[in-house]
């Protein structure tokens, strides 16, 4: 079973099983299905009853047929973005020399068919009704479904054609009775979604599907008022997108390469493609989320992947996402590194210093690589948690930009060597874990116990302490 890449909530305030319940019982209800016990309900049924099926390359996009007369304009923008995103993993390994004529023009088709649909044709459909695409479009989309299901985005062929599936849930109310309704139906796995805090998640697993809200919840808000949502464009047009977009590729990375890495890896790469898509990760996926969650601290290697959902914004934006990762973080890590060099008195460590700050951004505290050598755990208190958070999310994202375009030299030769890692990484029969397909691709480990210069890590230390 697909494990979920969302960190598991525990909020603690009121929220028993009678609001659960009650949340359950009003999707039953909507659904048709108020005169069935739960134990005659089948999952597949009300999804195919329930929600438009629209296919998008490997992606499987359900979305609520009883909200496409008010927000179908959101769903084509999702599927529009969707689709772009998948344009831009085969630019991320285009270095493998492999043909990708056929799928960028069946992308393209695909792409160009969405972008003819109006709402209004959206909203007439009714029970039962398909999605209107052309026989070239839908010939089209099959091709790709079976080509990127089985890997060509990374230039591999599995055996099996693997389709991520998204629910999309417009509004706060659907994603929430949703959610109870899934958790009514599977009483062994209710304790997963039946939880304090559901009203407050974006995002969860409901058995393999990635089930997605596009609003946050309303700020200030309760258990009663659940069905109270905000825009997510508040800050900028397009964080609808971005957050979708990210959590269809934690999805999509975690099926392809969650056997061989580590979930902090996965969230950077997605990243990364939300900063080359949209020019900026305005994200609430990752970092410091605290008064809306309790999560594990993460490393690099170890993962810590655990079921549960994700939660959305917070209310005041640190130092951290002044530029919104445009520059994938290097000025502000730039920085806390030399503040971090100014903490330590030997030469050779300083590069590997970071100073953080206590929640009250004062009382800066050094923080030393390695952050990516198995084990390399660091004790972070309390107080510098949420500093803490943020960087490891910056992190990521500036060192996957660093494998990507400075690792293996100038030019194209970085590009080829990170193309070769990601493949490598879902290929079948390939090597057994990230630590050996690093060293064989690189020449080097992904870092050592003194994040040298024989190391990944150690490279890029030094190369961001040299980055203008």
């Amino acid at each position: 079973m697909l494990s979920a890449l969302f960190a598991a909530v525990l909020l603690f305030q009121p929220f028993p099983d009678a609001y659960h319940e009650r949340a359950a019982r009003e999707f039953q209800t909507q659904a048709g299905f108020s005169d069935k016990p739960a134990t005659q309900i089948d999952y597949e049924a009300v999804l195919q009853s329930q929600f438009l099926s629209v296919p998008l390359g490997l992606f499987e996009v359900r979305f609520p047929r009883a909200d496409l007369e008010r927000r179908s304009l959101e769903l084509l923008r999702c599927s529009a973005a969707l689709l772009d995103a998948q344009s831009l993993l085969l630019d991320w390994t285009k270095e493998l020399g492999q043909d990708q004529k056929a799928l960028r023009e069946d992308l393209k088709l695909v792409r160009k068919s969405f972008g003819a649909l109006k709402e209004g044709q959206l909203a007439r459909l009714g029970p039962g009704d398909k999605l209107p695409l052309s026989a070239a479009a839908a010939e089209a989309q099959a091709r790709l479904a079976d080509s990127l299901g089985k890997g060509a985005w990374l230039g591999v062929s599995r055996s099996n054609a693997q389709s991520i599936r998204l629910v999309l849930t417009p509004s706060r109310k659907r994603f929430v009775e949703f959610v109870s309704f899934a958790g009514w139906l599977d009483e062994t796995n209710r304790g997963l979604f039946w939880v304090p805090g559901l009203w407050q998640w974006t995002s969860c697993y409901v058995r393999s599907d990635a089930v997605i809200a596009l609003e946050y919840s309303a700020a200030g808000g309760t258990p009663d008022t659940y069905e109270l949502g905000s825009a997510m464009n508040e800050q900028s047009p397009t964080t609808m997108e971005q957050q979708l977009v990210q959590l269809a590729l934690n999805a999509l990375f975690e099926r392809f390469l969650g056997a061989r890495t580590p979930a902090p890896l996965i969230q950077g790469l997605s990243m990364n493609l939300v900063i080359q898509q949209f020019g900026i990760v305005n994200t609430r996926v990752d970092g410091d989320t605290r008064g809306r969650q309790t999560q594990e601290r993460e490393v690099f290697v170890r993962g810590g992947r655990s079921d549960g959902g994700e939660l959305g914004k917070n209310f005041a934006d640190s130092r951290w996402r002044e530029l919104y990762g445009a520059d994938h973080f290097l000025k502000i890590l730039k920085q806390v590194q030399k503040e971090g060099a100014d903490l330590e008195k030997r030469p050779s460590q300083k590069p590997l210093c970071f100073a953080l700050r206590d929640d009250k951004g004062a009382n800066p505290k050094a923080f030393v690589a390695p952050f990516y050598f198995p084990d390399a755990r660091p004790e972070v208190p309390a107080a510098y948690a949420g500093d803490f958070d943020e960087f490891q999310r910056s992190y990521k994202s500036a060192f996957l930009h660093f494998l990507q375009t400075g690792a293996a030299g100038a030019g194209k030769k970085s590009a080829e060597s990170f193309a070769h890692w990601l493949s490598e990484l879902g290929a079948e029969g390939s090597e057994p874990d990230l630590l050996a397909i690093t060293t064989k691709i690189y020449g080097v480990p992904l870092s050592d116990a003194a994040a040298s210069k024989d190391s990944l890590e150690g490279r890029f230390l030094q190369w961001l302490s040299k980055t203008r």
